[in-house]
């Protein structure tokens, strides 16, 4: 028997695009019956979880189970689609572009026009913990800035790759660093830019590679990730300019970066212990 539709509107969600991939973070509130198609290619994580939740892949027969929390689905071209809920649902959708996945396969040594496997309701601590960092990211207007979710959004493709695509294990690749002559490019252009919202690609430009093997090649000659060094240099900035000029707190935020004084505030503290505002009147 087919199941009556008693709500169709969509959740209320947020959503946040950057750089080869789209996050939608949101709470579902339909609950009894409904019918709600999630988007294909997209790979999803459920945080609250339900006793019992019904649904059905590619129109076939409808399946009740039970949803823990941290659940993730991976899509592929398959339509899955809601039916039933006993409870209103909070969940991510992560969607990475195609292109940016064939880029990734190709620096690796994979076949062009890969495909993710269709798989649902099984856990991933790797997926589950980067749904949670871009989920913060969300609610937070991309505060940690591009460099941040550029990480992130590698991470999860490598994972996926790695993981889901029927290949057993990426090729080895040696993580060769940069040379002195392009580290110090690199080096160069961060800090005559340390003001801007820096992105892999674009230090990756800078020496010419893919921003997959730079961002690997980088943290073996440096020891650290790029937005990770990036804050380093950008807190070392912060330090000098708070001991030699009376600019406030605010003004040094935005030279060295950063477009919220609070988070700046927050990121300095982490970084040395103690308050921009504090850390100034020790001299």
């Amino acid at each position: 028997m087919l199941m009556q539709s008693v709500n169709t509107q969509p959740p209320s969600m947020l959503k946040a695009e950057w750089d080869g991939i789209t996050v939608e973070y949101g709470c579902m509130n339909a609950i009894g019956e409904f019918d709600f198609a999630m988007p294909k290619h997209a790979i999803s994580v459920a945080f609250a979880p339900h006793d019992r939740v019904t649904w059905s892949v590619d129109g076939g027969t409808s399946q009740t189970t039970a949803l823990p929390a941290g659940s993730v689905f991976i899509y592929s071209s398959r339509d899955f689609v809601w039916h039933q809920r006993e409870r209103e649902s909070e969940y991510i959708n992560l969607v990475l572009d195609q292109k940016l996945l064939n880029q990734v396969a190709a620096d690796n040594g994979l076949p062009p026009n890969v495909e993710l496997e269709h798989r649902i309701i099984f856990p991933d601590p790797t997926i589950l913990h980067t749904a949670q960092l871009f989920k913060s990211e969300v609610l937070n207007s991309g505060l940690a800035g591009k460099l941040y979710t550029d990480s992130l959004k590698n991470l999860l493709a490598v994972h996926l790759l790695r993981n889901y695509t029927g290949t057993q294990e990426l090729p080895s690749i040696e993580d060769s660093p940069l040379d002195a002559l392009k580290l110090n490019q690199v080096k160069d252009f961060i800090e005559e830019r340390l003001a801007e919202d820096l992105s892999i690609a674009d230090m990756a430009d800078v020496v010419h590679m893919s921003q997959f093997h730079f961002a690997r090649a980088f943290k073996t000659a440096t020891g650290q990730p790029p937005h990770r060094y990036l804050t380093q240099r950008r807190m070392e900035r912060a330090k000098v300019l708070l001991s030699v000029t009376r600019l406030s707190v605010a003004e040094v935020a935005y030279r060295v970066g950063f477009y919220n004084t609070s988070h700046f505030t927050s990121q300095f503290r982490k970084a040395t212990g103690t308050t921009p505002k504090a850390y100034r009147d020790s001299f």
